[in-house]
């Protein structure tokens, strides 16, 4: 499953790395000297980005601690015009920032179109038949698969159509694993096999075979009839 990262490291993170001389106590921020010398910095203090980046310090942080004009320059320099994060140049897709969000409202199954299920299919093939089913991270290209089905979907719908369509790719991998152990018992996770055995795999196939349990979509084992 591709990991959702919980972001508020990044916010905390900046607290404590305060050049003393430009520092300012987070319970002054909204002060007139305070004010002043964020737009003396050039930050737009009615900007969505500065907002997003407050609220987020205050969110982590307490009232105590310090920040200055140069931690939240870098800082709203990661949020888009909407006030969403998007990370350093742009790495995280609007969204997809899971940080104070509850598993019960991510962990959702939706519908997810034909095509990125194919997508997800055949990369999942691809990167399966070209490990011997070990899941090498480094050679997986999972993760554009993710980010192009992420940017067709509404903005509201990212992390439960993630989560979604991770179940799919852990059901087609699974599919491919059982074929593998059917056409050879003594088959092992990167000893090569006959790469042939993987078309009698389809996704419609897999995908009718599956069930949905709760927040999963569960994939009956040896339910593909390889035979055919």
């Amino acid at each position: 499953m591709l990991r959702i990262t919980d972001y508020s490291y990044l916010f905390q993170s900046m607290f404590g790395k305060t050049n003393l001389i430009n520092s300012i106590q987070l319970s002054q921020i909204n002060s007139k000297s305070a004010q002043a010398q964020l737009r003396a910095a050039g930050i737009d203090t009615n900007s969505v980005q500065y907002k997003a980046v407050i609220n987020e310090m205050m969110k982590h942080g307490d009232g105590a601690m310090f920040t200055n004009p140069q931690a939240i320059k870098n800082l709203m320099s990661q949020y888009d015009k909407n006030g969403d994060y998007v990370g350093p140049n742009g790495i995280v897709v609007p969204g997809m920032n899971a940080t104070g969000i509850p598993e019960s409202e991510r962990h959702q199954i939706i519908d997810v179109s034909e095509d990125a299920r194919q997508k997800m299919f055949e990369e999942t093939k691809r990167h399966f038949l070209q490990e011997y089913g070990v899941a090498n991270g480094n050679t997986t290209k999972r993760s554009e698969v993710f980010r192009e089905f992420q940017l067709s979907i509404p903005k509201e719908d990212r992390l439960k159509g993630t989560w979604t369509l991770g179940q799919y790719e852990r059901a087609y991998r699974q599919a491919f694993y059982d074929a593998a152990k059917k056409a050879d018992p003594n088959w092992e996770l990167g000893r090569p096999f006959d790469r042939s055995i993987l078309d009698k795999v389809t996704r419609e196939s897999v995908d009718n075979a599956l069930v949905k349990s709760g927040d999963k979509l569960v994939f009956p084992r040896q339910s593909i009839d390889t035979n055919a």
